[in-house]
């Protein structure tokens, strides 16, 4: 399962349980099978929006034809829509929008709301097709031998010394010898990317960011045992990403970009992974 089908299972929870006062991020956590810290980091990560944000968010749009229709009382619409009171509500209305529902209702203002996310379009051989934003990052390389656990170590220390902090993604593929992308199996480097939000990066830091590119990709997710030192299962996971894009006729873009996204594990000893392969948008 991918991290876009976890979250979607979250945003179909809240979906269902808008008006609920039971609607709690533990709740949407536990639907996407998630920790609540891993549910926070990649639900803004993937959706934008914190799950208070997102809740808000909502709420108020699911109001706005009720308030714009004026048949129905303000603290009627309020409670209906899990608020405790007319106060609370007007409070969070306006801070959204600038204006009180009331006002909103004699201005007869058209007010913009936020519709339902859906993460991804289509699955199909558990493989989904995702729209990939694009991202700031910092690179981390490794050379052989060994170049993964290069990378990975020099991405750690970097955590360690900066004390950046959560949230963030971290996508990883291989390079040649300078530093481009590889899509060659046996190769002699590995690059980690981390994304970043530059404002929150030292000055030195800053003069290091790249931009990736966003660009329309298909996504599996894959997990598999690392102490048995097999990584077999990861080819496999390549495979059957590629068995689907023949069969669904998807068209590669010229020397694709791919990525491999790590994610948490169900369990200790295993490593878990998101595999991503570009496609014509």
């Amino acid at each position: 399962m991918t991290v876009y089908e976890q979250v979607q299972k979250a945003v179909d929870y809240i979906e269902n349980n808008l008006c609920s006062p039971l609607c709690s991020c533990n709740a949407a956590a536990a639907r996407a099978h998630m920790s609540v810290r891993s549910f926070n980091d990649y639900f803004w990560a993937v959706t934008g929006f914190t799950f208070k944000a997102y809740l808000i968010k909502r709420r108020l749009t699911e109001c706005l034809p009720a308030i714009g229709e004026g048949r129905e009382r303000i603290i009627d619409i309020a409670l209906r829509s899990g608020y405790e009171s007319h106060e609370a509500f007007s409070r969070a209305f306006k801070k959204e929008y600038g204006l009180t529902p009331i006002r909103c209702r004699t201005d007869r203002r058209m007010l913009d709301g936020l519709s339902k996310i859906r993460l991804f379009e289509e699955m199909y051989m558990g493989v989904v097709e995702k729209k990939l934003p694009g991202m700031d990052v910092l690179c981390f390389d490794g050379f052989a031998p060994d170049p993964e656990s290069k990378a990975h170590a020099a991405l750690e220390q970097w955590l360690k010394t900066s004390g950046y902090r959560k949230p963030y993604r971290v996508f990883g593929h291989n390079i040649d010898a300078n530093g481009r992308l590889s899509h060659e199996p046996e190769n002699v480097g590995y690059r980690f990317l981390i994304t970043v939000e530059p404002e929150r990066l030292t000055a030195q830091d800053r003069t290091n960011v790249h931009s990736v590119a966003a660009g329309r990709f298909v996504v599996t997710g894959i997990e598999g045992d690392v102490t048995s030192g097999d990584g077999s299962w990861i080819g496999a996971g390549w495979q059957r990403l590629n068995e689907m894009v023949a069969k669904k006729g998807y068209r590669c873009r010229p020397r694709p970009r791919w990525f491999e996204e790590e994610l948490e594990p169900s369990k200790p000893g295993h490593l878990r992974l998101d595999l991503y392969l570009e496609i014509e948008p």
